[in-house]
């Protein structure tokens, strides 16, 4: 596939992020006194390595490549020690005016008994400005993002494992096709309707590293997964369907070819079929976190839903 015009679109909006608040240089030399002295300051492409070894700190199964695609689209701090040793991360991704995601933070445990995810946390609300925030709160992170002003709203349920054989085999489905690179407007369309914001340049940054699957009707496409690399292997999302059939219907190609090899969906379904099918093809749930607001909750406006996530930091 011809993937030059993703990459333009994916240049464009890297500039652009230069230029979200013109306040954001009040943060570059910001320091912060948490009983000793740390330098909280914008993170850049030079910070990928020390990113990496922070997030493999907390056991997150992070690649660096899965760093710069985050880091690619969107924007973050690192607290730093006086030698500018990473301690503390966060990071933020603007969707449009209005709302915004929030993730990647990590803190080391010297950093958290002194309040440092609280004083990053704080520097992302004086640049996110007036849109609202989506984040995905482990158990550790909990407390603080509730202390902030977040509510939750349900749960995320990591189902993830080695992967077996399809249990039975796959109904077939009319219209299923794999993704081209034409279909990328499209797919943001209908990713916009399930997920309630414009993700169009998180799309087109994920097309080129994946393999998708669509389902079209009457020559529109109503329902779509696309399946990457991703920490120990790959990850399926994200998953748009109009219900349990199709969402099955767009993750079992992905299983097939990956049998035996592991696989992560991120899904909010907890009970159903799309759930049960993950189990059955040996993705059990490993952990889950508990998706939170603060605003106005950004939801599903169409006939379709969000049954996998791109990630837990962009939704």
């Amino acid at each position: 596939m011809n993937y030059a015009i993703l990459e333009r679109r994916r240049a464009a909006y890297a500039e652009s992020l230069l230029h979200v608040r013109p306040d954001a240089l009040a943060y570059k030399t910001a320091k912060r006194r948490l009983g000793y002295e740390i330098d909280i300051r914008p993170m850049n492409e030079a910070d990928l390595g020390q990113m990496h070894q922070l997030s493999i700190g907390v056991g997150w199964p992070h690649r660096p490549e899965d760093w710069r695609l985050v880091m690619s689209l969107g924007q973050g701090f690192v607290a730093c020690d006086a030698i500018g040793r990473a301690l503390g991360s966060a990071m933020w991704w603007p969707f449009g005016d209005h709302f915004a995601t929030v993730g990647m933070v990590i803190t080391s445990p010297r950093l958290q008994a002194q309040g440092a995810g609280r004083q990053l946390m704080e520097i992302i609300f004086a640049q996110s400005g007036d849109r609202d925030l989506r984040l995905s709160a482990t158990k550790a992170g909990y407390r603080l993002y509730r202390s902030l002003g977040f509510e939750p709203i349900g749960r995320i349920f990591q189902h993830q494992g080695r992967t077996v054989a399809l249990p039975s085999p796959a109904p077939v489905t009319p219209g299923l096709r794999p993704v081209v690179a034409e279909d990328l407007d499209a797919l943001a369309r209908l990713d916009a309707s399930a997920y309630g914001a414009d993700r169009s340049r998180v799309i087109a940054a994920l097309l080129p590293h994946s393999a998708g699957t669509i389902v079209e009707r009457n020559s529109e496409i109503v329902g779509f997964s696309l399946c990457r690399p991703f920490g120990r292997g790959h990850v399926v999302g994200p998953i748009v369907a109009e219900n349990d059939d199709m969402a099955v219907a767009l993750v079992a190609p992905h299983v097939e070819a990956h049998r035996g090899g592991f696989l992560r969906v991120d899904t909010a379904q907890e009970q159903g079929r799309f759930g049960a099918f993950l189990e059955s093809c040996g993705m059990t749930i490993f952990d889950s976190v508990t998706p939170m607001i603060r605003g106005n909750n950004h939801g599903a406006s169409g006939a379709v839903r969000t049954f996998g996530l791109v990630n837990q930091a962009l939704g």
